[in-house]
């Protein structure tokens, strides 16, 4: 009779990996942003015969075809295979730039890095040092200032950034996310202009002549009729501001890019439904920091109030801010 052990299996060998390198990865990445094989060797310094050979070594590893090279897929398209594993790609190498900045960081005196859009950052920043400064009184602290979300959250996930003050990321589940302030975006128009003495909300088609010159990250609705002439499109809202100043036309600016005691400009209220701008602040779902950011926690959720409060209690005799246009402002 057969004895019990004999008939006992083996234990199962863990699947074998199949031998995914961060390179692979960070090509298949590069070439889906930029478009192109010679776009992805640019972006990582590399040449282009070796990006083609990063991906035709992903592509055996995993056994199937990646990017689409055929002369009809002009530029070179991810396959459905290809698609799938950026997404896995993303979510790896933002957990190795997290671990590859904390290993970095550790080598370091402590120090937090805190990012915040152009438009917030006089706001918001220095209600950070002085909190910072009151839990921390020791240590360091950078700031750094950037004009696109988009610029300090990929920051924030490559580890040069232990925190942002952004709009909300687009991957949101590699990052944790705060609410910390609404604001709306107004129209300002020159103060000599001849929609600057109207004494109420207006609407983008009430222009006139008055080119639009920019309209920040404010995205208009198909019903907000313009005049057509906008003329800049890549430019951040200090820049769009001195163009107004000068008279060059009116723009699209968060309310909080706009200084109260600027007799240049008039900001105006709009008709036309444009959403308000949703500031967060941005940390990444993996890192470990040096230092802890519960402050940071504190702050997203009171800093609203203080800046609303203050704000509230500015002087309009020369902001030239119709009555009941008061920043919308909320934690």
């Amino acid at each position: 009779m057969a004895s019990g052990a004999g008939s006992e299996r083996a234990p199962l060998k863990p699947a074998r990996p199949i031998g995914l390198q961060v390179k692979h990865l960070e090509a298949l990445m590069a070439i889906a942003v930029e478009g192109s094989f010679g776009g992805a060797a640019r972006r990582l310094g590399y040449t282009q015969s070796a990006v083609s050979q990063q991906i035709a070594a992903l592509e055996r590893l995993v056994g199937q075809r990646l990017i689409d090279r055929s002369k009809t897929a002009e530029p070179p398209r991810l396959t459905p295979a290809g698609r799938l594993l950026l997404e896995y790609a993303e979510t790896i190498m933002s957990v190795v730039y997290a671990a590859e900045a904390d290993l970095v960081a550790s080598r370091r005196a402590p120090c937090v890095r805190l990012g915040a859009l152009r438009s917030v950052a006089a706001a918001l920043l220095p209600a950070a040092l002085k909190r910072f400064r009151d839990c921390y009184p020791e240590e360091s602290i950078e700031f750094l200032e950037r004009g696109s979300s988009e610029e300090l959250i990929d920051l924030v996930e490559r580890g040069a950034l232990d925190a942002a003050f952004a709009t909300r990321p687009a991957a949101e589940g590699r990052f944790d996310v705060h609410p910390v302030l609404t604001q709306r975006f107004l129209l300002v128009v020159p103060s000599g202009s001849e929609v600057a003495a109207r004494t109420g909300p207006v609407a983008l088609r009430e222009l006139g002549n008055l080119p639009m010159m920019g309209t920040a990250d404010a995205r208009l609705p198909e019903t907000a009729a313009s005049n057509g002439h906008s003329a800049f499109r890549e430019v951040d809202s200090r820049t769009l501001l001195a163009f107004v100043r000068a008279g060059l036309g009116a723009a699209l600016v968060p309310e909080l890019a706009i200084e109260p005691e600027d007799p240049a400009i008039v900001a105006l209220a709009l008709v036309d439904p444009i959403a308000p701008q949703h500031i967060f602040l941005v940390t990444h779902g993996s890192r470990r920091p040096q230092l802890p950011l519960d402050w940071l926690n504190d702050l997203a959720a009171t800093v609203a109030r203080d800046l609303a409060r203050t704000r509230s209690a500015q002087p309009s005799t020369r902001l030239r801010r119709r009555r009941g246009q008061t920043p919308l402002v909320q934690a």
